[in-house]
């Protein structure tokens, strides 16, 4: 298999703003605080911080409580302990949930925060990867559907329409239907063994 990277700029519907912001950042720096591309702007970024009182204690213990109920592992109570230290930062993304995770773009966030994390960690700016699940958004019909591909990379589309306990109710109160035990074992036959 042979891997290529795409840049945006073949992508369709980038916006020219991600596009200058990723390849021409100097048409773009009025806006932001430094480049991602210079770790100099992250050092920055924490001095400003540094000068404000965050509520780190209240922060962690609610972190702590949630993650504790999800069932979280050992690192992600060490990374949580880790934020509560004066000098530690947070590198922070998210996304809506969605059936399965979502897109395989969110994944792909999750991780490259946890690499810039440990990145900036090991340039001496200690920092924890922060994920955190856009819950409120009401929007069912957009995150209630998947897709995978099969062996022959065919897309086999996966949904559950969920259950609301009212009409509005955000996507995070929404309860799985009897759909879901269908769209995970079609995508269990459609992904190779192992």
């Amino acid at each position: 298999m042979t891997a290529t990277c795409i840049p945006y700029t073949q992508v369709p519907h980038s916006s020219a703003l991600l596009t200058d912001y990723l390849y021409h950042y100097d048409r773009v720096s009025q806006f932001y605080s430094g480049s991602p591309y210079d770790s100099r702007s992250y050092q920055a970024v924490a001095a400003q911080i540094r000068k404000s009182e965050p509520a780190r204690g209240e922060l962690t213990e609610i972190l702590a409580r949630q993650n504790q109920a999800f069932g979280c592992s050992e690192p992600t109570m060490g990374n949580i302990q880790r934020l509560s230290e004066p000098e530690t930062f947070a590198i922070v993304t998210g996304q809506q949930v969605g059936l399965f995770s979502g897109p395989a773009f969110t994944l792909y966030k999750a991780l490259s925060t946890v690499r810039l994390a440990q990145s900036l960690t090991g340039q001496g700016l200690p920092c924890v990867p922060v994920f955190w699940l856009a819950t409120e958004d009401h929007d069912l019909e957009e995150v209630s559907h998947s897709a995978t591909f099969d062996e022959e990379y065919n897309l086999v589309p996966l949904s559950d329409s969920g259950n609301r306990p009212s009409p509005r109710s955000p996507v995070g109160k929404v309860r799985h239907t009897a759909e879901v035990v269908a769209a995970l074992d079609q995508m269990e036959t459609a992904l190779p063994e192992g």
